[in-house]
């Protein structure tokens, strides 16, 4: 069915304001690649073979570059963080290869961020181009939010870092070049406290005595290898650290906000593919002599998931709009990654709801949405600590409406009136 006869301009990704001629050229440029390689996408999931195949193009046209600056081969200023977004939209639609970008960004930002010339000449370029990709090594067997109380060390000897541990749910594992690695320097109480016992470094794939130990089948994510590591005695020269020794919690905070955003983004792809089936399932299913899409229920489930994905989009390059401009958006990111992960889930049920048995079936990926959308309300953060980081930084933020107010009684009327604010 041609795209324009079951969802309309919807489905073709609306452009906004801010974005430049280089982004809008690049969402098109993007739905046309996306387009024409979904159904080798779908094979591969049903082959669970690892999709490394489209990361590795997107890195040969620029994409992984979006926010690395021109002197490391990349195209901050032609795509920016909502080219990022853009991009990871468009690459969700082929399925879970899009976490893998996630994380390959995320890594980029750090490296900009935290890395030492040596570091940004050597990684920088190859990430660019799509040589190098990365995961993020945080969740251990026994930490999982708590990330100040990670139990994976890391012993400074000279010039080296000696790593002993183990880190679960890593996505990407075995496919990705290099790790970065959060690892505990120091058990001082007083460094504890002020969260400076952790520290980062990056961890080549195939460094002796860095193994996978075993891989999870999760309840999604069907073709993306997710999974146990092992680091026994691993050696790394020093000058893979990010930042100084016990910056690792401020090194892992300058991605979490930028993460959430792109994580935002990644379910923009599936609200929208879970849109366009539901409207092609009640198009042509007939039933009582009618297509089911003239029930008034089945309308109004349509344009509350019409609203939810509307709203989802509008949060999402906001939030990257406000990176473009320098800022590191806590507030902004938080709200886009809550609503986007609690309303997909939304709209991902509502569109099996008006699919009837079919949308149960795996002959359709409606299903696989749902799914994949259930981890990401765990995973980049929960939604309960996106909750928190709302709260907080929410009160703060809209201080201005938030002044008490003054109430009396009116003298002549007798009635109760506001009479300012304190």
């Amino acid at each position: 069915m041609p795209r324009e006869e079951c969802c309309g301009e919807m489905m073709e990704g609306e452009t906004f304001p801010w974005w430049s001629e280089s982004q809008i050229r690049l969402q098109e440029e993007l739905r046309e690649f996306v387009d024409e390689r979904i159904e080798r996408a779908e094979k591969l999931i049903w082959q669970r073979k690892y999709p490394l195949e489209f990361l590795k193009e997107a890195g040969r046209r620029g994409w992984l570059g979006a926010i690395i600056p021109e002197e490391y081969g990349g195209k901050l200023s032609e795509y920016g963080y909502t080219g990022s977004c853009i991009i990871i939209e468009q690459l969700a639609r082929l399925g879970q290869i899009s976490m893998q970008y996630v994380v390959t960004m995320c890594d980029a930002r750090l490296i900009m961020k935290f890395g030492s010339d040596e570091l940004k000449r050597e990684f920088l370029p190859k990430m660019a181009k799509g040589e190098y990709l990365g995961s993020l090594t945080v969740t251990e067997p026994f930490v999982g939010n708590d990330a100040a109380a990670i139990e994976t060390v890391g012993r400074i000897e000279g010039d080296e870092i000696v790593i002993d541990g183990k880190k679960r749910f890593i996505t990407s594992l075995g496919v990705s070049d290099f790790y970065m690695l959060l690892v505990r320097t120091s058990d001082d109480p007083d460094l504890i406290k002020k969260h400076r016992h952790l520290s980062m470094v990056i961890v080549r794939a195939g460094t002796p005595g860095f193994t996978i130990e075993r891989i999870n089948e999760l309840i999604g994510f069907d073709n993306i290898y997710n999974g146990y590591l092992d680091f026994n005695g691993v050696r790394v020269p020093r000058s893979q650290m990010l930042g100084d020794v016990g910056d690792g919690w401020k090194v892992l905070m300058g991605m979490a906000n930028y993460e959430r955003t792109l994580a935002s983004a990644n379910q923009l792809g599936w609200m929208a593919e879970a849109l366009r089936y539901a409207v092609f399932h009640t198009k042509r299913r007939v039933q009582f002599g009618s297509p089911t899409i003239d029930l008034p229920t089945n309308q109004f489930k349509l344009s509350e998931m019409i609203v939810r994905y509307k709203a989802a989009r509008l949060l999402t390059y906001h939030a990257a709009h406000l990176f473009d401009l320098g800022e590191d958006p806590a507030f902004d990111a938080a709200i886009a990654k809550y609503f986007n992960t609690e309303e997909g889930i939304n709209v991902f049920l509502e569109a099996i709801q008006l699919m009837g048995g079919d949308g149960l079936t795996r002959f359709y990926p409606v299903e696989s949405y749902l799914r994949n959308g259930k981890i990401t309300q765990l995973a980049p953060t929960t939604s309960e600590i996106m909750k928190v980081v709302i709260y907080r930084f929410g009160l703060k933020a809209l201080e201005p409406i938030l002044e008490a107010p003054r109430r009396r009684i009116d003298d002549e009327l007798g009635v109760p009136v506001t009479v300012g604010f304190y």
